[in-house]
């Protein structure tokens, strides 16, 4: 069975009419297909993200599929880089979170100036 973790990635423009950009960019190059989410109560009306959700996978590296996001997290920062505003981070934000099964083991990351819309949430439960 092996160890497993929860796996949730989700990415943002930082400019709303850039969000068709991001899909596409997400579409042509991650091997899954990510969920589109509209919330118009976090930064503005029509915010939208693109979410993708894995229970209970095997992450590690050297899977293929898990080499892909490690690879585009680590050339985010540049790749997508505001060259108007350098200052101010990326054009589309990422944030990359996993819980394994372990109690304190949560890894957490996030583009460049990302305002973070993802959170953790632990929950005891009796397990008989």
């Amino acid at each position: 069975m092996g160890y497993r973790s929860d796996v949730t990635i989700v990415m943002y423009p930082k400019r709303k009419e850039d969000f068709a950009a991001l899909k596409l960019y997400v579409d042509e190059n991650l091997p899954d297909q990510f969920e589109v989410h509209e919330d118009n109560n976090h930064f503005e009306e029509g915010f939208r993200y693109l979410m993708l959700e894995f229970d209970s996978v095997k992450w590690y590296e050297g899977y293929e599929e898990v080499d892909v996001y490690t690879r585009a997290f680590s050339e985010w920062d540049t790749m997508f880089r505001d060259e108007y505003e350098p200052e101010s981070g990326t054009l589309f934000h990422y944030e990359f979170l996993r819980i394994g099964d372990d109690m304190e083991d949560i890894v957490y990351d996030q583009s460049a100036n990302s305002d973070p819309i993802l959170e953790v949430e632990r929950r005891a439960y009796i397990n008989i």
